[in-house]
């Protein structure tokens, strides 16, 4: 109903404007005749001539305000209309015009790449929402079961040290998933205030394989690493995060004896390292979709995470004005790639 007010009062304004523009118009082809003959440029004025020549000016500049009014107003109230499906929480809504006017083109083209946006970013809240939920009550069912199960008076010790011993493991994975949330919406929000230093890359990618020694060596897992000796400035906490996500995710799916390659190469503007390993590889499908939070594109990995690893390493990169990219074949294994400036 407000809506329709709206094009109601577009339309008299509108109707209001042309109304005027003719009426100034008129009005100045009769002073404009009445000064022609008073400084006798014009003698003799006949009244059938002054006549054509209002009714002339008035019907073009009439056609003319008709024109503009009507490709100014027009956009204005698609605009509108759409501008309030957007607010009811409608983002398919789109608006076009058949007006040659750049501006009113600008203008309908950044509406609909800012409706667009609206409605990536409702999806992904959604959607995150939903697996936040999910994730939380996995843990806190088991660790509901197996307390209401300690509560049984004729357990062994050995059973209630059990069912204590998936209580803690079931509170660590809930702490870290809240960890890794938390610090994610930070990185999001760019709220995450870091101190940028300058450190010994290679040293720094050497210590995230050792702190991963225990994994590894249970795999018997050997690197193939080439590690040129490269200093940068960057914020040294957050790229510990990047390596010790993509080295144990390589880990994760490399397969028991296999190997995993390490390249930092050391360029002229820039830095690249790259992490490989032997492992599943992922098909088109996964690749396309491994940096969105919570997927995981082998469930059979469920139990070691919560897929925010690669959201995270990629929202780092990002802050770090660097670049991620992934290269694999099912089958074939997978290669990671991180460029980041000097």
């Amino acid at each position: 109903m407000r809506a329709n007010s709206y094009s109601l009062r577009m339309r008299v304004y509108y109707w209001l404007i042309v109304f005027i523009v003719v009426l100034l118009s008129f009005l100045g082809v009769l002073s404009l005749m009445h000064y022609l003959q008073n400084k006798e440029i014009i003698e003799d004025l006949s009244l059938l001539t002054l006549a054509s020549l209002l009714t002339v000016s008035t019907v073009l500049c009439g056609f003319m305000s008709y024109s503009v009014g009507r490709r100014i107003l027009t956009p204005m109230v698609k605009l509108n209309a759409a501008s309030k499906e957007v607010a009811k929480g409608n983002y398919a809504v789109r608006v076009y015009d058949s007006s040659k006017m750049e501006e009113v083109q600008t203008t309908f083209r950044n509406f609909n790449a800012m409706v667009q946006e609206l409605g990536s970013i409702a999806t992904l809240s959604n959607d995150f929402a939903a697996n936040v939920s999910h994730e939380f009550k996995t843990p806190l069912t088991a660790i509901e079961g197996y307390a209401m199960l300690l509560q049984d008076p004729t357990l062994s010790r050995e059973e209630q040290e059990e069912y204590v011993d998936h209580i803690l493991l079931s509170t660590r994975r809930l702490s870290k998933l809240v960890g890794d949330i938390l610090l994610l919406t930070k990185l999001e929000n760019k709220s995450l205030a870091e101190a940028y230093s300058s450190f010994r890359l290679d040293e720094q990618i050497r210590q995230a394989v050792v702190l991963l020694q225990e994994q590894w060596v249970k795999k018997e897992l050997t690197f193939d690493a080439e590690l040129d000796e490269v200093s940068i400035c960057a914020s040294q906490g957050l790229l510990t995060l990047v390596w010790s996500n993509l080295i144990g995710n390589a880990i994760k799916f490399s397969p028991p004896g296999g190997k995993i390659s390490l390249r930092l190469l050391n360029q002229t503007e820039c830095v690249v390292c790259t992490v490989g390993d032997e492992g599943c590889g992922m098909s088109r499908e996964v690749r396309e979709r491994i940096f969105e939070k919570f997927y995981q594109g082998d469930p059979s990995h469920r139990d070691m995470g919560y897929g925010l690893g690669l959201p995270m390493v990629k929202r780092i990169i990002e802050l770090s004005q660097g670049v991620i990219e992934v290269e694999s074949e099912e089958g074939q294994g997978t290669l990671f790639r991180v460029i980041l400036p000097k």
